[in-house]
């Protein structure tokens, strides 16, 4: 006689028994910010306070440095850090925007636009995106997009006269999402499809703050700063296969998105006072607070951590984010940490009901 199905959650409920949906893993190097997790979620990328890249890996949980770069703020799927080299000049040290492939020494971005430059995100194919500038800063900041064929390009946006930079881009290269300024000099979203422009406004015409963060396929981006008609405010997410914009409310900084749009990560604000707080929100729940997260997943916070710093990163499938908050054991001075959320994937026995038949 074939027995009854029982789904995954009542056969749980059955048990009795309290389970832990994944696990909290500190990031043992100190002074690390991570900034940002490889769609995939087999690679993070940070900096410490002391100016080098890190890579962590999530294989083998190598915690990596990599002096030659000071500062690394993307990472594709296979490992490769977007950032930047130093070269001293006559006038002093000038960060070169660059990439770090795995197992490789990090390697200069050619045709530079300006004679500083940083990239802030690469795809899978290796195009790095980013901000060129001016060492003194005598001129314009410009958004850039980057390839080994075409070398450093300018991404076209509507107001030329103002500052421009290209904060993320999708795996497949053809979506691109930063920021162009208003002539007020706020920050505005912009979403490059294969380099062409649009600025980010809501149904009323309201534009929104900088795009932080965007789903591997490019359908989603997320950024911060935004209250509507109605006076809601909080970060926003956009569907780019319909155009709706809506707000997350409690976040005020969006940073990573999942590939199907239904989890976004940040924080709070960027000052301490009141202290910031890492926020994460679900379509289905709405926001809740990191802490409040982590208790319903019966995941255990290790002692002496405090997890304000917020969330930078989510993994395409929504089970590994990454962010940062300090540690302080009352005995050292306090420190920045990171970390990084291991969640539990849905064991296949149960994805679709338990039948042992």
């Amino acid at each position: 006689m074939r027995v009854p199905v029982l789904s995954a959650a009542v056969f749980l409920g059955l048990s009795g028994l309290a389970h832990a949906s994944g696990v909290f893993v500190p990031i043992e190097t100190s002074g690390v910010q991570l900034t940002k997790i490889s769609a995939n979620g087999r690679y993070a990328v940070g900096s410490t306070f002391g100016g080098q890249a890190f890579r962590w890996t999530a294989a083998t949980g190598a915690e990596e440095l990599l002096p030659e770069l000071p500062i690394a703020l993307g990472i594709n799927n296979y490992g490769t850090i977007a950032g930047a080299v130093v070269q001293t000049l006559s006038d002093g040290d000038h960060q070169l925007g660059a990439l770090a492939p795995l197992d490789a020494s990090p390697v200069q971005l050619t045709a530079p636009l300006d004679n500083a430059s940083n990239a802030y995100d690469v795809s899978d194919d290796g195009t790095a995106v980013g901000l060129s500038f001016y060492f003194d800063f005598s001129g314009d900041a410009v958004a850039f997009v980057w390839t080994a064929e075409e070398g450093m390009t300018a991404l076209p946006v509507n107001r030329t006269d103002t500052y421009s930079r290209a904060n993320v881009i999708s795996s497949d290269g053809h979506t691109i999402a930063g920021w162009n300024d208003q002539e007020d000099g706020f920050r505005t979203a912009v979403i490059w499809t294969d380099r062409v422009p649009l600025d980010v406004v809501d149904h009323d015409g309201i534009a929104v703050g900088e795009a932080d963060g965007i789903s591997v396929d490019g359908r989603y981006v997320v950024g911060s700063s935004y209250t509507d008609i109605d006076g809601n405010s909080g970060a926003w997410i956009r569907d780019g296969n319909t155009g709706a914009l809506v707000v997350v409310p409690v976040m005020t900084f969006a940073f990573g998105v999942t590939r199907d749009g239904s989890t976004v990560v940040g924080n709070t604000g960027f000052f301490d006072d009141p202290p910031r707080a890492a926020v994460i929100w679900r379509k289905t729940v709405g926001s809740m607070m990191l802490a409040d997260f982590l208790a319903e997943q019966n995941i255990e916070v290790p002692e002496f951590w405090d997890l304000s710093g917020g969330l930078t990163g989510i993994s395409a499938d929504g089970y590994t984010l990454v962010g940062w908050g300090s540690y302080f054991d009352g005995v050292n001075p306090p420190e920045t940490r990171s970390y990084v959320i291991r969640l539990d994937k849905p064991d296949p026995l149960f994805a679709n009901g338990f039948d042992p038949r």
